[in-house]
């Protein structure tokens, strides 16, 4: 679980979907250990164009896969189950419908973050990019 600290602490993340509009997001996310230390807690909370959102996810290690495994549970009522691999500082999550490519860079403190979608379950289209600056 020792490689989850490079998440722990709280970021401002601003970026925007990669459609058509562009729409602009800016929310502001917290990764903290939970009670006993053996899950990282994440909230966040924001807005995407004139919409908010935000969501709770809890990331733990998964001994029968050997990945860590999220759960993240967002505003709309959507639970996304997703695997999280660590290859140095790049981590991707992979769910049934999204991944999500993270890669840390200045000591942990800034994360660039491209998100994806699928319909097929192969093929993926880039749906958001957004870069998180730890503040605290």
């Amino acid at each position: 679980l020792d490689a989850l600290d490079a998440w722990v602490g709280r970021w401002i993340n601003q970026g925007q979907m990669l459609d058509a509009a562009g729409t602009a997001i800016t929310t502001s996310d917290v990764y903290e250990w939970a009670p006993g230390g053996a899950f990282l807690l994440h909230t966040a909370y924001g807005r995407i164009g004139e919409h908010d959102v935000g969501g709770v996810e809890m990331i733990g290690f998964d001994e029968q896969s050997g990945d860590y495994r999220s759960h993240f549970f967002d505003s709309q009522g959507t639970v996304t189950v997703s695997s999280l691999v660590a290859r140095g500082d790049t981590w991707t999550y992979q769910g049934a419908t999204t991944r999500s490519t993270v890669e840390f860079s200045a000591e942990h403190r800034v994360q660039a973050v491209l998100h994806e979608r699928t319909d097929d379950g192969h093929t993926y289209q880039p749906s958001m990019r957004v870069t998180l600056v730890k503040v605290g």
